[in-house]
């Protein structure tokens, strides 16, 4: 119960790691405002109250002041942040258009800016030493071809956890992401195909791609008290696949 009396918020929280997150900062206690665009899929009832749905277009500009609005009025405070809510376009460098571009940039980067800004903004006026965790991606480092503005947006939110947390620091708010490797979600799901899948378990030391769940846990850690001396770090889940620079298949002689 390492959420007990504490108000959190998680984006893209209808599937996936969002979903995942929410959950478990449910069972432990929180109260929670599962936020997504759309919320297609039901929730068990808690039976008390502590589940807030919340329809939220993270890219939408009004988005922070609606989230801001809802906290101060219902809650009075808010002290966890989950940016969990990203989308993935899938196209050649060379066919990328504007459009496609700065949809990208608004869900999985803008978004994240203006949300936590506004977050941060509740926590420093309640004296709250919150935490901000948000959810980068293996592909920060390790390049992803027909990608490029997902990769670029998850580069830049590890620049922008690191700046982030160097400036709340003082304020006792520490900001951290996690980097999952290959995870089921449903973004991810219409990309893994049986190639797709059998060249993951080849390249990934672990050898198996993550259920939302072990995601979550990492999120949870940097979310909880336990981790109030981590800030500014970025923490892999991703079976080892950044780190591993072997040859799947063979071996040096």
């Amino acid at each position: 119960m390492r959420f007990s009396d504490k108000v959190a918020v998680v984006t893209g929280a209808d599937s996936g790691i969002g979903r995942a997150t929410a959950t478990r900062l449910l069972a432990e206690g929180a109260t929670v405002y599962a936020a997504d665009v759309r919320h297609t899929d039901p929730w068990p009832d808690t039976g008390d109250g502590r589940l807030r749905r919340l329809d939220l277009d993270v890219a939408d500009a009004g988005a922070p002041e609606r989230l801001a609005a809802r906290l101060r009025e219902e809650a009075g405070r808010v002290d966890v942040l989950c940016n969990v809510a990203g989308i993935l376009h899938i196209a050649p460098f060379l066919e990328v258009g504007r459009a496609d571009w700065d949809r990208v940039l608004a869900v999985n980067l803008t978004g994240v800016f203006f949300l936590s800004q506004a977050a941060a903004r509740i926590m420093v006026e309640q004296a709250v030493a919150g935490r901000i965790v948000n959810v980068s991606s293996v592909h920060a480092v390790v390049s992803e071809p027909n990608a490029a503005p997902y990769t670029a947006t998850k580069g830049g939110l590890e620049a922008m956890t690191r700046t982030m947390a160097s400036e709340l620091a003082p304020h006792g708010i520490t900001v951290n992401c996690v980097r999952p490797g290959a995870t089921r979600t449903r973004m991810s799901e219409p990309i893994y195909t049986p190639q797709i899948v059998r060249s993951l378990h080849a390249k990934i030391p672990l050898g198996k791609i993550a259920p939302p769940e072990w995601v979550a846990a990492a999120i949870c850690y940097l979310a909880s008290d336990e981790a109030c001396y981590t800030t500014g770090a970025c923490l892999d889940v991703d079976g080892g696949y950044a780190m591993d620079g072997s040859l799947p298949g063979t071996a040096y002689a």
